[in-house]
């Protein structure tokens, strides 16, 4: 596996090199940040029935894309040349459903949460300013958190963030002044509605828990598909905090499309969980990423 700084530029060399060792892996870009990055899909296997599988939604939650993108990889060697994972041959289950790889929806948010505001060119001061000097990073570069801008139950999460004292730009928590109005959201809601994608992964940092439902539109098989992956992965299932019901990107696919859609939550620790912790999050998921593409 391969253990480094997802950052922009150490993103470009894996992605170009994995692209020259698998030229069956299909990229799209989906959309562009407020700084002009690119947000890449990458696809492989039966590209008429889908899985999303998305990370790096939160600047300080980087753990996620190496996590993403080491999958990728596994699977492509699975693809090419019959390889197991996790003891699986994955090659045949990719010929029934294909995986849509977004291992960073926010590439400006993970680039300021690396390697710090300046990162962020003229916005930088700004945004320095509303995070008192401290790098806990989650939102993008409009200081707007992306995982509360979703329309699903926006109006209800927008008040409670008023109620906490959070009604304007910040590092964390702010779903922006109206739902889906920031090019990250709307990049991957596109994403979603060209492709009509069978199930939805969203991947988070941390507490190593799997949430499973938004209201009376959970399908009735993800609760099945849930005990499945906590019992594989040693998670528990569970809610997010009240503050985070809703406006999230597994919470809207669930409404909008009525299909099973999940977060993990990775890792335990403090954000940003260190490198260091990849090894052992990823061995402890392995199989339970193979099953969220086979089940």
């Amino acid at each position: 596996m391969f253990i480094f700084y997802p950052d922009k530029e150490n993103r470009k060399i894996f992605l170009t090199n994995l692209q020259r060792k698998f030229p069956f892996v299909k990229e799209e870009i989906i959309g562009k940040s407020l700084l002009g990055e690119p947000i890449p899909s990458l696809t492989i296997g039966n590209c008429r029935k889908k899985i999303l599988m998305a990370g790096g939604v939160h600047g300080s939650e980087y753990l996620t894309i190496a996590l993403l993108l080491n999958f990728l990889y596994d699977l492509c060697l699975s693809l090419k040349e019959g390889k197991s994972v996790a003891g699986i041959k994955m090659r045949r289950y990719l010929c029934r459903r294909g995986v849509s790889f977004v291992p960073v929806i926010n590439p400006d948010g993970t680039e300021i949460s690396i390697n710090g505001f300046s990162s962020a060119g003229k916005y930088g001061p700004f945004l320095k300013e509303l995070c008192s000097n401290h790098i806990y990073w989650k939102a993008n570069a409009c200081g707007v958190d992306i995982n509360h801008n979703f329309p699903a139950n926006w109006e209800a999460v927008h008040k409670r963030e008023i109620e906490m004292g959070i009604d304007g730009p910040a590092c964390t928590r702010y779903g922006g002044c109206s739902p889906a109005n920031q090019r990250e959201t709307i990049a991957i809601m596109n994403h979603c509605i060209k492709n009509n994608f069978s199930r939805c992964y969203a991947f988070h940092s941390q507490g190593r828990e799997i949430y499973y439902r938004f209201g009376d539109k959970t399908p009735k098989e993800s609760l099945a598909i849930a005990r499945l992956l906590a019992n594989t992965s040693k998670y528990k299932i569970s809610a997010p905090p009240e503050i985070a019901d809703g406006a999230g990107l597994k919470d809207w696919f669930i409404e909008r499309f009525q299909k099973p859609g999940f977060t993990f939550e990775i890792g335990q620790g403090q954000n940003p969980l260190p490198l260091e912790d990849l090894k052992g999050e990823y061995s402890r998921l392995l199989k339970t990423l193979c099953l969220c593409v086979i089940v």
